[in-house]
């Protein structure tokens, strides 16, 4: 995502693709995988970032930080391998 600035009163919403290829799944097990190779379950996911943002008060003389933690529990089915997940219900903002 690139830098951007913003006045004082505005608002932005900034949508970002988050993707991932070859992750390991840790601690999964051997049931997970089938004879195709392919998970044949759902498998869940728990998605875990931080937020970053940094803002400059008085010019460049004050610069607060603000850090969000956000955890997202995710179905990833192989049935519906190329289908986009919504995270709007599934994840907690702390």
């Amino acid at each position: 995502m690139k830098k951007f600035y913003q006045s004082r009163r505005s608002q932005r919403l900034v949508s970002v693709a988050v993707m991932g290829s070859k992750i390991p799944l840790y601690g999964s097990g051997a049931s997970l995988s089938s004879t195709t190779g392919m998970p044949s379950l759902p498998v869940p996911l728990k998605l875990n970032f931080e937020i970053r943002s940094r803002a400059y008060v008085l010019g460049k003389l004050v610069k607060p930080k603000y850090y969000k933690k956000v955890q997202c529990s995710v179905i990833f089915d192989p049935k519906k391998i190329n289908v986009s997940v919504s995270l709007k219900k599934s994840c907690k903002y702390d």
